[in-house]
């Protein structure tokens, strides 16, 4: 494990703690910005619109495509460096294969999910500035002004600031998911350009083909990520229920760890196939 975790630290070190990463949470948090921005004037609504509804604009106008690719930055091409460098050759002969390819998923993962969660934070606390957490209407309106939204039953209920840090790590999930199909990529596609965008190549297959409806709701990113509605229900949740499953809320964390965990080990199967290749 000693030498997992040197690893890890060492993929952590080039990608959390550099100035890219500084830069790509700056991008994101201004993107953030730019989709929000007409939707910042209180003026033209009769009530003060709460966090919730500008967390749900930012998806609804498409930053997600944008944000995802940009998250996945600082790490997603760590192999890619890696093999031309030929440092995955030391890394291998002192860790081997699987610990290598498990340091350099889980680092990725953790890089693009910290870009992301610090975008929804930083964006946050900007909005919080001059609008309330919760719309200040009574429960029922609020209710169906937010169904849909991710766990929109604590909301409700008085626990705005668990039903926010739940969306954070939610979406912090669903960058790690990406980022380490970008990993995954940059093994089987040795192309740094390729790399970068693949996040939000995959995103749009994965639409362009309707993937989400041959999936099963519990392995589906569009329903794990984005219809927290939806997985509430499959988890045995009703409309008139309370909107909230602390297992569906959970759920989507669960998933990419998991996701983190499987796909390092078909990826030690492909650098293996790489590295007879080369020799």
């Amino acid at each position: 494990m000693k030498d997992f975790f040197g690893l890890l630290g060492c993929h952590l070190k080039r990608s959390v703690f550099s100035l890219i990463f500084l830069a790509c949470t700056a991008l994101c948090t201004l993107l953030m910005f730019f989709f929000a921005v007409e939707y910042l004037n209180p003026e033209q609504y009769h009530t003060l619109p709460g966090l919730h509804y500008f967390l749900s604009k930012i998806d609804q106008k498409g930053a997600r495509y944008f944000v995802m690719m940009i998250t996945s930055f600082p790490a997603a091409a760590l192999f890619y460096d890696d093999w031309k460098s030929g440092y995955f050759k030391f890394a291998v002969k002192r860790a081997g294969r699987v610990k290598y390819t498990f340091s350099l998923t889980v680092s990725a993962g953790i890089s693009a999910a910290a870009v992301m969660i610090l975008t929804y934070i930083i964006f946050s606390i900007f909005v919080l500035a001059k609008f309330p957490a919760v719309t200040d209407v009574d429960a029922e309106t609020l209710r169906e002004r937010t169904l849909g939204f991710l766990n929109s039953g604590l909301l409700y209920t008085g626990k705005s600031a668990l039903c926010y840090l739940l969306y954070f790590l939610t979406k912090g999930a669903m960058a790690a998911f990406f980022a380490a199909f970008a990993v995954f990529q940059s093994m089987i596609i040795n192309d740094k350009n390729l790399t970068i965008i693949s996040p939000v190549l995959i995103y749009i297959l994965y639409f362009s083909f309707n993937f989400f409806y041959i999936l099963p709701a519990l392995a589906n990113p569009f329903v794990l990520f984005w219809n927290g509605f939806k997985l509430y229900l499959e988890f045995g949740g009703t409309q008139d229920g309370s909107l909230f499953s602390p297992i569906a809320a959970v759920y989507p964390m669960i998933f990419s760890l998991v996701f983190l965990i499987i796909l390092p080990l078909v990826e030690a199967k492909i650098l293996r196939v790489k590295m007879n290749n080369s020799l």
